[in-house]
């Protein structure tokens, strides 16, 4: 498998659009390539942070390279056995290599060339923008980009759904080879143990989802369900609304400069808004109080707020501003807490910390469930192409079987398969 892309690590975004693909892009791009008869199969994975092709040859180089060996094998049979040796089956195995390189690279140039043209990006300036993976590397970078660990949100959840997505439609499209299902399916089976099985996606960096937790704890613990959001229309006001929406917390009042109307969530629901200059008649009525506006001036002063808060009971200030919306003289007025930014990015910072340490585990899963998917391809590109292997050897002698695969066979990989012949029961 080959994967071709551009990612956010690198590329600006005013880049990466060229490469986005839509659904029905992906479709006809799956089109497009199944008229390389050395191409097949496809998937493509298109987010706003990265846009990638994997794609594979006919068949695996390592399969190539065994297809010519065993070619060749009659004609060597006689100087192997005669004690000539290893040098020669070298040679044969690099001749086998070359071709199965010259093949994938064959491969990767056509697929670069259709996406330049598809995309109608200069050729020259593509090769400057886009990386490149081969065999394992792609197969490993696959898995990186499925578990969320080569994420801007390390660890992150919608990155499996989006590589679903991608698989799903390539599926429909018939573009799925079977090297690509196993490699799919092993990715994402990988990303699911380590959701469960790790700390990664349950520990929040994101300022929007930080905010939203203090919030829905300090409601559960006071009893408390209204909110007022000052800049709800902004980037990370409406994040933060969107979230707040999506814990079930639906009591929120907007504020907006034109008055009236409503917020939508992206979920169906809506929420009411006021205008901006009304904002302190619905403090009264509120348990938490937030701000995330890009203006110079305090939206709320504690002299102001004292002045409108009649009831005595506990609220929650939160000013998400860069540079504050919200007085910090409010942390004097009876029963009023206020979190911040910098509260805020202690905790990104500590949850950091430990995300760092369960990307440790995550590692350890992963490189695990990639050995595992390795032996599938392997394996069922083996049987494949050479299921009657099986059947030439089924009635030999084990002794034979061995002693002919010792000849094959380097002193390291021998050994490797005499330990496993012994741990078997």
């Amino acid at each position: 498998m080959n994967c071709i892309g551009v990612n956010y690590k690198k590329i600006p975004l005013e880049i990466r659009e060229r490469y986005a693909f839509s659904a029905e892009e992906q479709r006809e791009f799956h089109k497009r390539l199944k008229r390389y008869a050395h191409c097949a199969g496809s998937v493509i994975v298109s987010t706003c942070n990265r846009s990638e092709i994997y794609f594979c040859g006919e068949m695996a180089a390592s399969f190539q390279l065994q297809e010519t060996a065993e070619r060749q094998s009659g004609q060597k049979a006689a100087e192997r056995q005669s004690g000539q040796k290893a040098a020669e089956r070298q040679s044969e195995q690099g001749t086998a290599e070359c071709g199965g390189r010259r093949t994938e690279a064959a491969l990767i140039a056509d697929i670069e060339r259709e996406l330049a043209a598809y995309k109608q990006i200069d050729g020259q300036a593509m090769l400057g923008q886009i990386y490149v993976y081969s065999g394992d590397a792609a197969l490993r970078h696959l898995f990186h980009v499925t578990c969320g660990l080569d994420s801007m949100v390390l660890g992150e959840d919608e990155i499996l759904r989006q590589v679903k997505d991608g698989y799903l439609l390539a599926q429909e499209e018939g573009a799925v080879c079977n090297e690509i299902n196993i490699a799919f399916q092993g990715a994402m089976s990988s990303a699911k143990s380590i959701k469960t099985n790790t700390l990664l996606s349950k520990t929040p960096v994101s300022m929007g989802t930080l905010a939203a937790n203090r919030i829905e704890n300090f409601l559960q613990e006071h009893g408390g369900r209204r909110v007022l959001l000052v800049g709800i229309t902004g980037q990370i006001g409406g994040i933060l609304a969107k979230n707040l929406y999506s814990k079930g917390i639906t009591d929120i009042t907007g504020t907006s400069r034109h008055h009236g109307g409503t917020f939508g969530t992206g979920t169906g629901g809506t929420i009411r808004m006021v205008d901006f200059a009304d904002r302190y008649n619905y403090v009264e009525e509120a348990d938490v109080i937030v701000s995330a506006t890009t203006g110079p001036h305090y939206t709320f002063v504690a002299q102001k707020l004292a002045e409108h808060l009649t009831t005595s009971k506990p609220r929650l200030f939160v000013d998400l501003a860069v540079p504050r919306d919200i007085d910090r003289a409010v942390m004097e007025l009876a029963q009023c807490e206020l979190a911040d930014v910098d509260d805020f990015k202690r905790a990104a910072d500590h949850n950091n910390e430990i995300k760092l340490h369960e990307t440790d585990k995550a590692e350890l899963i992963l490189a695990e469930k990639l050995e595992e998917t390795k032996k599938s391809i392997y394996m069922s590109g083996f049987m494949e192409r050479d299921g009657a292997v099986f059947a030439k050897w089924k009635d030999k002698n084990f002794g034979s079987v061995f002693y002919r695969l010792k000849d094959q066979m380097t002193a390291e990989q021998l050994k490797g398969l005499m330990e496993a012949l012994m741990e078997l029961e």
